[in-house]
C-alpha cells in the first residue's frame, strides 16, 4: 500500500509505504497512531509542538478555533487512509 505522507508542520509530501514512512521517521499511521484518529502527522524532521494534535490536545484550542489549514488536516485525518492512499 502507497500512502501519501503530509508533514502538518513543513509541508513536506512523500509517497512512501507505511514501512518506509516508519523507517524514515514518519509519524504516520498504521505503524504510529490509527488512521481516522488525531495524533500528530509528522515528517522525521519536525516536532509535534505546531501539529492539530497539539493545538486541541495540548492549547485546549476548539473546532470553531481552528485555522484553515488545521481544518483541512483535520478532514484528511477523519477520511484516512482513503485520503492520503495513491492509486496508479
Amino acid at each position: 500500500m502507497l500512502l501519501r505522507h503530509i508533514c502538518e508542520v513543513c509541508g513536506k509530501e512523500e509517497v512512501l509505504t507505511p514501512e518506509q514512512g516508519f523507517e524514515q521517521g514518519w509519524d504516520y499511521p498504521p505503524k504510529m497512531g490509527q488512521f481516522k484518529v488525531v495524533s500528530p502527522r509528522t515528517c522525521g524532521s519536525c516536532g509535534i509542538d505546531r501539529t492539530l494534535w497539539w493545538a486541541i490536545s495540548v492549547e485546549g484550542k476548539q473546532p470553531a478555533d481552528l485555522d484553515e489549514k488545521q481544518l483541512q488536516t483535520l478532514e484528511r485525518i477523519l477520511q484516512e487512509p482513503e485520503s492520503i492512499m495513491v492509486t496508479d
